[in-house]
Protein backbone atom coordinates (compact mmCIF):
# COMPACT_ATOMS: atom_id res chain seq x y z
CA UNK A 1 0.00 0.00 0.00
CA UNK A 2 1.40 3.46 -1.03
CA UNK A 3 0.64 6.27 1.59
CA UNK A 4 0.70 9.99 -0.42
CA UNK A 5 1.63 12.88 2.09
CA UNK A 6 0.06 16.20 0.98
CA UNK A 7 1.29 19.29 1.89
CA UNK A 8 0.05 22.95 0.92
CA UNK A 9 2.98 25.58 0.41
CA UNK A 10 1.61 28.83 -1.45
CA UNK A 11 4.09 31.09 -2.28
CA UNK A 12 3.32 34.36 -4.08
CA UNK A 13 5.52 35.83 -6.22
CA UNK A 14 4.88 39.41 -7.68
CA UNK A 15 6.38 39.59 -11.36
CA UNK A 16 5.55 41.67 -14.04
CA UNK A 17 2.76 44.35 -14.40
CA UNK A 18 2.57 44.89 -18.02
CA UNK A 19 0.28 48.14 -19.04
CA UNK A 20 -1.45 46.91 -22.14
CA UNK A 21 -3.26 51.15 -22.45
CA UNK A 22 -0.56 53.63 -22.11
CA UNK A 23 -3.50 56.78 -22.23
CA UNK A 24 -3.48 59.90 -20.12
CA UNK A 25 -6.95 60.11 -18.66
CA UNK A 26 -6.43 63.62 -17.91
CA UNK A 27 -6.13 64.60 -21.30
CA UNK A 28 -9.72 64.05 -22.79
CA UNK A 29 -9.97 60.25 -22.35
CA UNK A 30 -13.36 59.62 -20.52
CA UNK A 31 -11.74 56.30 -18.35
CA UNK A 32 -8.36 55.96 -16.59
CA UNK A 33 -6.56 52.83 -18.04
CA UNK A 34 -6.88 50.01 -14.77
CA UNK A 35 -3.81 49.96 -12.83
CA UNK A 36 -2.10 48.09 -9.51
CA UNK A 37 -3.02 44.92 -9.88
CA UNK A 38 -3.05 42.51 -7.20
CA UNK A 39 -4.29 38.84 -6.94
CA UNK A 40 -5.47 38.06 -3.23
CA UNK A 41 -5.11 34.49 -2.91
CA UNK A 42 -6.07 32.73 0.11
CA UNK A 43 -6.25 29.53 0.36
CA UNK A 44 -9.10 27.34 1.78
CA UNK A 45 -8.49 26.25 5.15
CA UNK A 46 -10.47 22.84 5.58
CA UNK A 47 -10.16 21.88 1.68
CA UNK A 48 -6.39 21.31 0.38
CA UNK A 49 -5.42 22.54 -2.97
CA UNK A 50 -8.92 25.00 -2.96
CA UNK A 51 -8.27 28.69 -3.11
CA UNK A 52 -9.92 31.68 -3.63
CA UNK A 53 -8.58 34.32 -5.82
CA UNK A 54 -10.11 38.36 -5.64
CA UNK A 55 -8.77 40.25 -8.74
CA UNK A 56 -8.12 43.98 -7.52
CA UNK A 57 -6.92 46.87 -9.43
CA UNK A 58 -8.08 50.51 -9.33
CA UNK A 59 -10.01 51.79 -12.49
CA UNK A 60 -10.82 48.35 -13.58
CA UNK A 61 -14.21 46.94 -14.18
CA UNK A 62 -14.00 42.94 -14.61
CA UNK A 63 -11.04 40.54 -14.94
CA UNK A 64 -9.82 37.69 -16.82
CA UNK A 65 -7.47 34.85 -14.91
CA UNK A 66 -5.81 31.95 -16.15
CA UNK A 67 -4.63 29.52 -13.53
CA UNK A 68 -1.22 28.57 -15.38
CA UNK A 69 -2.65 24.55 -14.93
CA UNK A 70 -4.62 25.09 -18.39
CA UNK A 71 -7.61 26.44 -17.11
CA UNK A 72 -9.21 29.92 -16.97
CA UNK A 73 -12.05 32.14 -16.00
CA UNK A 74 -12.78 34.60 -18.53
CA UNK A 75 -15.12 37.37 -16.39
CA UNK A 76 -14.64 37.96 -12.83
CA UNK A 77 -16.41 41.12 -12.29
CA UNK A 78 -15.37 43.69 -9.21
CA UNK A 79 -15.20 42.50 -6.08
CA UNK A 80 -16.07 38.90 -7.22
CA UNK A 81 -14.43 35.39 -5.85
CA UNK A 82 -12.51 33.09 -8.05
CA UNK A 83 -12.51 29.73 -6.51
CA UNK A 84 -10.25 27.05 -7.88
CA UNK A 85 -9.11 23.67 -7.41
CA UNK A 86 -5.28 23.14 -7.62
CA UNK A 87 -3.14 19.40 -7.54
CA UNK A 88 0.51 19.63 -6.57
CA UNK A 89 2.72 21.98 -8.22
CA UNK A 90 4.12 25.29 -9.42
CA UNK A 91 1.59 27.37 -11.34
CA UNK A 92 1.67 30.80 -12.39
CA UNK A 93 -1.39 32.53 -12.04
CA UNK A 94 -1.79 35.47 -14.91
CA UNK A 95 -4.59 38.13 -14.42
CA UNK A 96 -5.88 40.67 -16.83
CA UNK A 97 -7.92 43.58 -15.78
CA UNK A 98 -10.06 45.52 -18.08
CA UNK A 99 -11.77 48.73 -17.81
CA UNK A 100 -15.02 49.70 -19.17
CA UNK A 101 -13.22 50.91 -22.20
CA UNK A 102 -11.26 47.37 -22.43
CA UNK A 103 -7.90 48.70 -21.56
CA UNK A 104 -6.04 46.67 -19.80
CA UNK A 105 -2.81 45.16 -17.86
CA UNK A 106 -1.77 42.18 -16.89
CA UNK A 107 0.12 40.57 -13.85
CA UNK A 108 1.54 37.20 -12.94
CA UNK A 109 1.87 35.75 -10.06
CA UNK A 110 3.55 32.42 -8.83
CA UNK A 111 1.69 29.53 -6.69
CA UNK A 112 3.57 26.33 -5.44
CA UNK A 113 1.57 23.82 -4.14
CA UNK A 114 2.37 21.49 -1.28
CA UNK A 115 0.21 20.76 1.58
CA UNK A 116 2.39 21.64 4.33
CA UNK A 117 1.58 23.95 8.00
CA UNK A 118 3.92 26.81 9.01
CA UNK A 119 6.49 26.22 11.08
CA UNK A 120 9.63 28.01 12.80
CA UNK A 121 7.27 31.32 13.58
CA UNK A 122 8.98 34.64 14.49
CA UNK A 123 7.05 37.85 15.42
CA UNK A 124 9.80 40.62 14.19
CA UNK A 125 8.37 43.52 16.01
CA UNK A 126 9.87 46.92 15.79
CA UNK A 127 9.57 49.89 18.03
CA UNK A 128 9.63 53.35 16.04
CA UNK A 129 12.40 55.83 17.17
CA UNK A 130 10.82 58.98 17.37
CA UNK A 131 6.77 57.92 17.96
CA UNK A 132 7.79 55.54 20.11
CA UNK A 133 3.92 54.55 20.79
CA UNK A 134 3.79 52.58 17.32
CA UNK A 135 4.88 49.23 16.49
CA UNK A 136 5.35 47.57 13.44
CA UNK A 137 4.76 43.29 13.33
CA UNK A 138 6.73 41.66 10.08
CA UNK A 139 5.99 38.36 11.02
CA UNK A 140 7.62 35.08 9.18
CA UNK A 141 7.69 31.73 8.91
CA UNK A 142 8.22 28.84 6.69
CA UNK A 143 4.88 27.43 4.47
CA UNK A 144 3.05 30.77 5.87
CA UNK A 145 0.92 32.17 3.84
CA UNK A 146 -1.33 34.93 5.93
CA UNK A 147 -1.04 35.94 9.69
CA UNK A 148 -3.59 37.39 12.14
CA UNK A 149 -1.92 39.79 14.36
CA UNK A 150 -3.61 41.01 17.70
CA UNK A 151 -1.75 43.56 19.17
CA UNK A 152 -3.35 43.60 22.92
CA UNK A 153 -4.74 46.80 23.60
CA UNK A 154 -8.62 46.14 22.86
CA UNK A 155 -11.04 44.21 24.30
CA UNK A 156 -12.06 41.06 21.64
CA UNK A 157 -10.23 42.32 19.30
CA UNK A 158 -10.47 41.63 15.69
CA UNK A 159 -7.23 40.54 14.17
CA UNK A 160 -5.39 42.60 11.20
CA UNK A 161 -4.56 40.01 8.78
CA UNK A 162 -1.78 40.73 6.62
CA UNK A 163 -0.34 38.47 3.94
CA UNK A 164 3.44 36.91 4.11
CA UNK A 165 6.23 39.43 3.29
CA UNK A 166 3.57 42.42 4.89
CA UNK A 167 3.96 44.34 7.78
CA UNK A 168 1.21 45.43 10.09
CA UNK A 169 1.68 48.77 11.96
CA UNK A 170 0.04 49.74 15.25
CA UNK A 171 -0.45 52.72 17.20
CA UNK A 172 -0.92 52.53 20.68
CA UNK A 173 -3.11 55.20 22.77
CA UNK A 174 -1.17 54.81 26.29
CA UNK A 175 1.83 53.40 27.77
CA UNK A 176 2.53 49.74 29.37
CA UNK A 177 3.58 46.40 28.45
CA UNK A 178 1.25 44.59 25.74
CA UNK A 179 1.42 40.74 24.39
CA UNK A 180 1.28 40.90 20.72
CA UNK A 181 0.06 37.87 19.24
CA UNK A 182 0.99 36.26 15.62
CA UNK A 183 -1.35 33.41 14.02
CA UNK A 184 0.48 31.72 10.96
CA UNK A 185 -1.81 30.68 8.45
CA UNK A 186 -1.35 28.43 5.39
CA UNK A 187 -3.48 26.26 3.33
CA UNK A 188 -3.28 23.31 6.34
CA UNK A 189 -5.76 23.17 8.95
CA UNK A 190 -2.62 23.30 11.65
CA UNK A 191 -1.54 26.52 12.20
CA UNK A 192 1.55 28.10 14.72
CA UNK A 193 1.24 31.03 16.73
CA UNK A 194 3.54 32.91 18.96
CA UNK A 195 3.56 35.81 21.71
CA UNK A 196 5.72 38.42 22.84
CA UNK A 197 5.45 41.62 24.99
CA UNK A 198 6.30 44.82 23.91
CA UNK A 199 6.77 47.99 26.31
CA UNK A 200 5.16 50.70 25.14
CA UNK A 201 6.00 54.56 26.03
CA UNK A 202 4.42 57.38 24.78
CA UNK A 203 6.25 60.01 22.64
CA UNK A 204 7.24 63.11 25.07
CA UNK A 205 5.75 65.38 22.45
CA UNK A 206 2.90 63.61 20.18
CA UNK A 207 2.12 64.77 16.79
CA UNK A 208 -1.05 65.42 16.19
CA UNK A 209 -3.84 68.39 15.72
CA UNK A 210 -3.32 71.20 14.95
CA UNK A 211 -0.33 70.47 12.93
CA UNK A 212 1.01 73.83 12.40
CA UNK A 213 5.05 72.76 12.05
CA UNK A 214 6.44 74.58 14.63
CA UNK A 215 7.84 72.53 16.81
CA UNK A 216 11.46 71.63 16.93
CA UNK A 217 10.81 68.43 18.91
CA UNK A 218 8.51 66.74 16.55
CA UNK A 219 9.88 65.00 13.74
CA UNK A 220 7.03 65.70 11.03
CA UNK A 221 7.91 62.90 8.46
CA UNK A 222 6.74 64.90 5.45
CA UNK A 223 6.61 62.71 2.68
CA UNK A 224 6.57 63.76 -1.35
CA UNK A 225 5.20 61.40 -4.17
CA UNK A 226 4.50 61.96 -7.94
CA UNK A 227 7.46 64.74 -8.37
CA UNK A 228 6.60 67.09 -5.43
CA UNK A 229 8.77 68.59 -3.03
CA UNK A 230 8.19 69.29 0.36
CA UNK A 231 9.95 70.96 3.19
CA UNK A 232 9.33 73.16 5.70
CA UNK A 233 11.33 76.60 5.29
CA UNK A 234 10.35 80.40 7.06
CA UNK A 235 6.77 81.41 6.36
CA UNK A 236 7.87 83.82 3.53
CA UNK A 237 4.28 85.94 3.32
CA UNK A 238 3.23 86.55 7.14
CA UNK A 239 0.73 88.51 5.92
CA UNK A 240 -2.78 86.53 6.55
CA UNK A 241 -0.51 83.97 8.75
CA UNK A 242 1.82 85.08 10.91
CA UNK A 243 2.96 81.98 11.74
CA UNK A 244 6.96 81.20 11.69
CA UNK A 245 6.96 78.00 10.42
CA UNK A 246 4.63 76.74 6.94
CA UNK A 247 4.96 73.87 4.25
CA UNK A 248 6.34 74.83 0.91
CA UNK A 249 4.70 72.36 -1.53
CA UNK A 250 6.97 72.65 -4.80
CA UNK A 251 4.93 70.83 -7.83
CA UNK A 252 7.97 70.58 -10.36
CA UNK A 253 7.42 70.90 -14.20
CA UNK A 254 5.68 67.93 -15.81
CA UNK A 255 4.80 66.83 -12.10
CA UNK A 256 2.23 64.11 -11.79
CA UNK A 257 -1.47 65.75 -11.85
CA UNK A 258 -1.66 63.91 -8.93
CA UNK A 259 1.46 65.16 -7.05
CA UNK A 260 1.44 65.15 -3.22
CA UNK A 261 2.81 64.72 0.14
CA UNK A 262 1.70 63.39 3.56
CA UNK A 263 1.98 63.64 7.28
CA UNK A 264 1.38 60.19 9.36
CA UNK A 265 0.27 60.77 13.02
CA UNK A 266 0.88 58.54 15.53
CA UNK A 267 -2.98 57.90 16.31
CA UNK A 268 -6.16 57.54 14.60
CA UNK A 269 -7.91 61.25 13.99
CA UNK A 270 -11.04 61.26 16.30
CA UNK A 271 -13.48 62.25 13.91
CA UNK A 272 -16.59 61.57 16.42
CA UNK A 273 -17.25 64.97 17.48
CA UNK A 274 -15.37 67.00 15.40
CA UNK A 275 -14.58 66.31 11.03
CA UNK A 276 -13.76 69.64 9.49
CA UNK A 277 -10.57 69.91 8.45
CA UNK A 278 -9.28 73.19 7.77
CA UNK A 279 -5.76 74.25 6.38
CA UNK A 280 -4.02 77.74 5.55
CA UNK A 281 -2.84 77.82 2.13
CA UNK A 282 -1.12 79.86 -0.32
CA UNK A 283 -1.07 79.80 -4.09
CA UNK A 284 0.16 81.19 -6.79
CA UNK A 285 -3.19 81.41 -9.21
CA UNK A 286 -6.79 81.18 -7.68
CA UNK A 287 -9.15 78.87 -9.12
CA UNK A 288 -6.61 75.85 -8.11
CA UNK A 289 -7.84 72.59 -6.95
CA UNK A 290 -6.53 71.20 -3.25
CA UNK A 291 -7.45 68.26 -2.01
CA UNK A 292 -6.82 66.80 1.40
CA UNK A 293 -7.13 63.23 1.77
CA UNK A 294 -7.16 60.98 5.07
CA UNK A 295 -6.01 57.38 5.07
CA UNK A 296 -5.80 54.20 7.14
CA UNK A 297 -2.12 54.01 7.81
CA UNK A 298 -1.73 50.03 6.76
CA UNK A 299 -4.50 50.06 4.02
CA UNK A 300 -4.59 52.01 1.01
CA UNK A 301 -7.67 51.46 0.01
CA UNK A 302 -9.35 52.87 3.01
CA UNK A 303 -9.52 56.79 2.58
CA UNK A 304 -11.41 59.30 2.24
CA UNK A 305 -10.62 62.31 -0.15
CA UNK A 306 -12.59 65.89 -0.20
CA UNK A 307 -11.11 68.98 -2.45
CA UNK A 308 -12.04 72.98 -2.06
CA UNK A 309 -11.11 75.59 -4.51
CA UNK A 310 -8.56 78.44 -3.42
CA UNK A 311 -10.32 82.35 -4.67
CA UNK A 312 -7.09 84.24 -4.21
CA UNK A 313 -3.55 84.40 -5.74
CA UNK A 314 -0.70 85.30 -3.65
CA UNK A 315 -2.11 85.55 -0.70
CA UNK A 316 -3.32 83.12 2.71
CA UNK A 317 -6.65 81.95 2.72
CA UNK A 318 -8.36 79.60 4.75
CA UNK A 319 -10.02 76.19 3.31
CA UNK A 320 -12.58 74.11 4.77
CA UNK A 321 -12.81 70.32 3.86
CA UNK A 322 -15.61 68.43 5.33
CA UNK A 323 -15.33 64.78 6.35
CA UNK A 324 -18.41 63.82 7.99
CA UNK A 325 -18.96 61.35 5.09
CA UNK A 326 -16.00 59.41 6.79
CA UNK A 327 -16.73 55.80 8.47
CA UNK A 328 -16.55 56.60 11.98
CA UNK A 329 -15.53 52.89 11.64
CA UNK A 330 -12.64 52.76 10.06
CA UNK A 331 -9.12 54.33 11.17
CA UNK A 332 -7.50 57.13 9.73
CA UNK A 333 -3.94 58.47 10.37
CA UNK A 334 -2.44 59.95 7.37
CA UNK A 335 -2.94 63.08 6.06
CA UNK A 336 -2.46 63.56 2.60
CA UNK A 337 -2.16 67.26 0.25
CA UNK A 338 -2.89 67.77 -3.31
CA UNK A 339 -2.10 71.02 -4.77
CA UNK A 340 -3.86 72.31 -8.18
CA UNK A 341 -5.12 68.66 -8.38
CA UNK A 342 -5.48 67.21 -11.54
CA UNK A 343 -3.26 69.24 -13.47
CA UNK A 344 0.67 68.58 -14.00
CA UNK A 345 3.22 70.31 -11.94
CA UNK A 346 4.58 74.11 -13.91
CA UNK A 347 7.44 74.48 -11.42
CA UNK A 348 4.57 76.51 -9.13
CA UNK A 349 5.24 77.04 -5.14
CA UNK A 350 2.70 76.52 -2.96
CA UNK A 351 2.56 76.59 0.41
CA UNK A 352 0.19 75.38 3.78
CA UNK A 353 0.21 75.54 7.20
CA UNK A 354 -1.96 74.88 10.54
CA UNK A 355 -3.99 72.02 9.48
CA UNK A 356 -7.26 71.94 12.01
CA UNK A 357 -9.47 69.89 13.18
CA UNK A 358 -12.71 71.57 14.32
CA UNK A 359 -16.50 71.09 14.48
CA UNK A 360 -18.48 69.88 11.56
CA UNK A 361 -22.51 69.09 11.56
CA UNK A 362 -21.98 65.60 11.64
CA UNK A 363 -22.70 64.80 8.31
CA UNK A 364 -26.21 66.41 7.92
CA UNK A 365 -27.66 68.40 5.41
CA UNK A 366 -30.52 70.74 4.61
CA UNK A 367 -32.44 72.76 6.58
CA UNK A 368 -34.01 76.71 6.43
CA UNK A 369 -30.64 77.69 5.85
CA UNK A 370 -29.85 75.93 2.93
CA UNK A 371 -28.84 79.00 0.49
CA UNK A 372 -29.00 77.95 -3.33
CA UNK A 373 -27.01 80.49 -5.62
CA UNK A 374 -24.92 80.32 -8.87
CA UNK A 375 -22.60 78.68 -9.44
CA UNK A 376 -24.26 75.48 -8.68
CA UNK A 377 -21.32 72.89 -7.96
CA UNK A 378 -22.59 70.38 -5.54
CA UNK A 379 -20.02 70.85 -2.84
CA UNK A 380 -21.08 72.51 -0.23
CA UNK A 381 -23.05 70.40 2.67
CA UNK A 382 -26.51 71.22 1.75
CA UNK A 383 -29.89 70.06 1.13
CA UNK A 384 -30.10 70.29 -2.93
CA UNK A 385 -33.55 69.61 -3.52
CA UNK A 386 -34.71 68.69 -6.76
CA UNK A 387 -38.07 68.06 -8.58
CA UNK A 388 -38.56 65.81 -10.91
CA UNK A 389 -40.70 65.03 -14.18
CA UNK A 390 -41.43 62.75 -17.14
CA UNK A 391 -40.11 59.77 -15.00
CA UNK A 392 -36.79 61.13 -14.66
CA UNK A 393 -34.95 61.21 -11.05
CA UNK A 394 -31.92 63.53 -9.95
CA UNK A 395 -29.90 63.15 -7.11
CA UNK A 396 -26.45 64.16 -6.17
CA UNK A 397 -23.77 61.53 -5.76
CA UNK A 398 -20.04 61.48 -5.77
CA UNK A 399 -18.41 61.83 -9.39
CA UNK A 400 -18.16 58.66 -11.04
CA UNK A 401 -15.56 59.97 -13.37
CA UNK A 402 -13.01 62.31 -11.92
CA UNK A 403 -10.95 62.72 -15.19
CA UNK A 404 -10.80 65.44 -17.53
CA UNK A 405 -12.72 68.73 -17.51
CA UNK A 406 -13.95 67.87 -13.78
CA UNK A 407 -12.52 66.44 -11.01
CA UNK A 408 -15.04 67.69 -8.72
CA UNK A 409 -15.87 65.38 -5.59
CA UNK A 410 -20.01 65.81 -5.94
CA UNK A 411 -21.62 65.87 -9.38
CA UNK A 412 -25.38 65.43 -10.13
CA UNK A 413 -27.06 62.62 -11.68
CA UNK A 414 -29.94 62.66 -13.77
CA UNK A 415 -31.49 59.16 -14.64
CA UNK A 416 -34.22 58.69 -17.52
CA UNK A 417 -35.61 55.92 -17.03
CA UNK A 418 -36.83 53.10 -19.29
CA UNK A 419 -39.78 54.83 -21.06
CA UNK A 420 -39.94 57.87 -19.88
CA UNK A 421 -40.78 60.85 -21.09
CA UNK A 422 -39.08 62.55 -24.19
CA UNK A 423 -39.42 65.84 -21.91
CA UNK A 424 -38.10 64.25 -19.08
CA UNK A 425 -36.46 66.33 -16.70
CA UNK A 426 -35.51 67.88 -13.22
CA UNK A 427 -35.43 71.47 -11.86
CA UNK A 428 -33.79 72.99 -8.93
CA UNK A 429 -35.29 76.49 -7.33
CA UNK A 430 -32.45 79.05 -6.34
CA UNK A 431 -32.86 80.55 -2.93
CA UNK A 432 -33.06 84.31 -4.43
CA UNK A 433 -33.40 84.96 -8.46
CA UNK A 434 -30.92 84.71 -11.28
CA UNK A 435 -28.65 87.98 -11.30
CA UNK A 436 -29.07 88.91 -15.26
CA UNK A 437 -26.17 91.38 -15.01
CA UNK A 438 -23.59 88.89 -13.55
CA UNK A 439 -24.10 87.24 -17.54
CA UNK A 440 -26.41 86.00 -19.40
CA UNK A 441 -23.82 82.50 -20.82
CA UNK A 442 -24.74 80.05 -18.56
CA UNK A 443 -21.97 77.15 -18.69
CA UNK A 444 -22.57 73.54 -17.80
CA UNK A 445 -20.53 70.81 -17.22
CA UNK A 446 -21.99 66.94 -18.54
CA UNK A 447 -21.37 63.47 -19.01
CA UNK A 448 -23.10 61.44 -21.10
CA UNK A 449 -23.00 57.86 -22.20
CA UNK A 450 -23.70 59.26 -25.79
CA UNK A 451 -22.56 61.67 -27.94
CA UNK A 452 -24.99 63.90 -30.17
CA UNK A 453 -27.94 64.46 -27.98
CA UNK A 454 -29.89 67.48 -27.56
CA UNK A 455 -28.94 68.62 -23.46
CA UNK A 456 -31.70 71.69 -22.97
CA UNK A 457 -31.42 74.12 -19.92
CA UNK A 458 -34.43 76.75 -19.08
CA UNK A 459 -34.30 79.08 -16.88
CA UNK A 460 -38.07 79.69 -15.56
CA UNK A 461 -39.89 82.50 -13.05
CA UNK A 462 -40.95 80.38 -9.64
CA UNK A 463 -44.56 81.70 -10.00
CA UNK A 464 -45.32 81.89 -13.28
CA UNK A 465 -43.87 78.98 -15.54
CA UNK A 466 -45.06 80.94 -18.67
CA UNK A 467 -41.93 83.80 -18.00
CA UNK A 468 -39.14 81.26 -19.01
CA UNK A 469 -36.07 80.88 -21.71
CA UNK A 470 -34.67 77.57 -22.55
CA UNK A 471 -31.60 77.25 -24.91
CA UNK A 472 -30.60 73.61 -26.34
CA UNK A 473 -26.84 72.36 -26.81
CA UNK A 474 -25.57 68.79 -28.18
CA UNK A 475 -22.80 67.03 -26.76
CA UNK A 476 -19.94 65.74 -28.73
CA UNK A 477 -18.55 62.84 -26.67
CA UNK A 478 -19.36 60.03 -25.01
CA UNK A 479 -18.63 58.73 -21.61
CA UNK A 480 -16.20 61.85 -21.03
CA UNK A 481 -17.04 65.35 -18.82
CA UNK A 482 -17.29 68.75 -21.78
CA UNK A 483 -18.41 71.74 -21.19
CA UNK A 484 -21.79 73.13 -22.57
CA UNK A 485 -22.52 76.51 -22.79
CA UNK A 486 -25.81 77.88 -23.21
CA UNK A 487 -26.15 82.09 -24.50
CA UNK A 488 -29.08 83.23 -23.00
CA UNK A 489 -28.51 86.77 -24.49
CA UNK A 490 -32.35 87.14 -24.93
CA UNK A 491 -33.24 86.96 -21.35
CA UNK A 492 -35.57 89.73 -20.31
CA UNK A 493 -34.02 91.26 -17.39
CA UNK A 494 -36.77 93.06 -16.40
CA UNK A 495 -38.30 89.47 -15.81
CA UNK A 496 -37.60 87.28 -12.45
CA UNK A 497 -35.72 83.85 -12.96
CA UNK A 498 -35.42 81.82 -10.31
CA UNK A 499 -35.66 78.03 -11.39
CA UNK A 500 -32.74 75.94 -12.90
CA UNK A 501 -34.16 72.97 -15.20
CA UNK A 502 -32.39 70.48 -16.93
CA UNK A 503 -33.31 68.20 -19.43
CA UNK A 504 -30.89 65.31 -20.91
CA UNK A 505 -31.70 63.67 -24.55
CA UNK A 506 -34.17 66.13 -25.08
CA UNK A 507 -36.91 64.64 -27.47
CA UNK A 508 -36.10 60.94 -26.77
CA UNK A 509 -37.87 58.19 -24.69
CA UNK A 510 -35.56 56.92 -21.28
CA UNK A 511 -33.95 54.25 -21.73
CA UNK A 512 -32.42 54.08 -18.00
CA UNK A 513 -29.29 56.19 -19.38
CA UNK A 514 -27.71 58.20 -16.66
CA UNK A 515 -26.47 61.55 -17.36
CA UNK A 516 -24.14 63.48 -14.98
CA UNK A 517 -24.05 67.47 -14.86
CA UNK A 518 -22.42 69.74 -12.40
CA UNK A 519 -20.81 73.79 -12.18
CA UNK A 520 -23.53 75.59 -13.23
CA UNK A 521 -22.04 79.02 -13.77
CA UNK A 522 -22.88 82.63 -15.01
CA UNK A 523 -20.63 84.08 -17.55
CA UNK A 524 -19.93 87.09 -19.71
Amino acid sequence: MKYIKQTLLLLLAITTIIACSEDDPFTGISVTAPSNLQMNIQPDADQVGLVNIIPTAEGASYFKLDFGDGSTEDRIDLGQVATHQYAEGTFTITGTAFNVMEDSIQATQTLTVAFDPPSDLILNISVDEVNTNVITVTPSATNAMSYDIFFGDIVDEVPTVIVEGSSANHSYTEAGDFEVRVIARSGSITTIEATETVSITLPAVQLGFPIDFESDEIDYGLISFGNADLSIIDNPDMNGNASNKVVKFFKANGAEVWAGGLVELPNPIDLSNENNITMDVWSPKSGATVMIKIENSSDPNIFVEVMATTTTSNAWENLTFDFSSADQASDYSKVVVFMDFGIPGDDSDYYFDNITLGEGNGGGGGGEDDIISMPIDFEANINYVFENFGNATTDVLDNPDMSGENVSAKVGNLNKASGSEVWAGSFIDLTGSLDVSAGKTITMKTWSPKAGIQILLKVENKSDPNIFLEIAATNTLADAWETLSFDFSALDATQDYGRIVVFFDFGNEGDDSNFYFDDITQNN
